[in-house]
């Protein structure tokens, strides 16, 4: 919430009361300049706002309930700058992803650094070589994050997100949540997947293999 706006909440929840509201009025006039850039609008209008609403209890909810809906549009408006710089980054880093059979590696460094919103959110890899979209919650990617190390690497299949460092692992494995919001990382066609069956993963391949031995 801007400084400016934090200020006249306080001082509007300290004074609303009988004794002391009409300090409140006092308050946004004499603050007028600072508060009319911080609600977006000219010192005129927010002046004549001001005046406009002649009781001064009804004055203090009005400018709480400003106060709020500022607040939560300069929210959704940082979010969705957000997730725009993080798609794009994306964007750039599913196209520089390198395919290896049938694993694609990922920066998953600048990944974490750039590509990430919300724990809330998924971080979705997608390619024609899979049959469904890998989606990986960014939870486990923020508590990646706090290891502050520089060694990761990592690839992603079908089975999941597969991150690797000097003295360990981590194999995340996808999930299902449409209601999460998503950045998606669209890999490149896979060469020798544009006209064949998709890709099995690594796991798929070795469960395989394992079969072809026991029969």
């Amino acid at each position: 919430m801007n400084t400016a706006l934090k200020h006249l909440q306080n001082f509007i929840r300290a004074k609303d009361n009988d004794d002391e509201r009409s300090e409140i009025r006092a308050y946004a006039d004499e603050h007028a300049d600072t508060l009319a850039e911080a609600f977006g609008v000219s010192v005129q209008s927010f002046t004549s706002g001001v005046a406009f609403v002649g009781d001064d209890a009804k004055l203090a909810t009005r400018l709480l309930a400003e106060i709020k809906r500022v607040s939560q549009a300069r929210t959704a408006e940082k979010r969705t700058a957000r997730a725009s710089a993080a798609q794009a980054s994306a964007d750039v880093l599913g196209s520089a992803a390198q395919w290896d059979g049938a694993v694609a590696h990922v920066d998953i460094v600048s990944l974490v650094a750039s590509a990430l919103t919300s724990p809330r959110d998924l971080l979705v890899f997608e390619a024609a070589a899979f049959d469904a979209p890998v989606a990986i919650p960014m939870s486990s990617l923020c508590d990646l994050q706090r290891l502050d190390r520089a060694d990761f690497t990592a690839f992603v299949d079908a089975a999941g997100l597969h991150i690797r460092w000097a003295t360990g692992g981590l194999n995340l494995l996808p999930v299902v949540d449409d209601s999460a919001e998503r950045v998606t990382v669209h890999l490149p066609p896979h060469p020798a997947a544009l006209n064949v069956a998709p890709l099995r993963s690594v796991a798929q391949n070795d469960n395989a293999a394992r079969a072809q031995v026991s029969s």
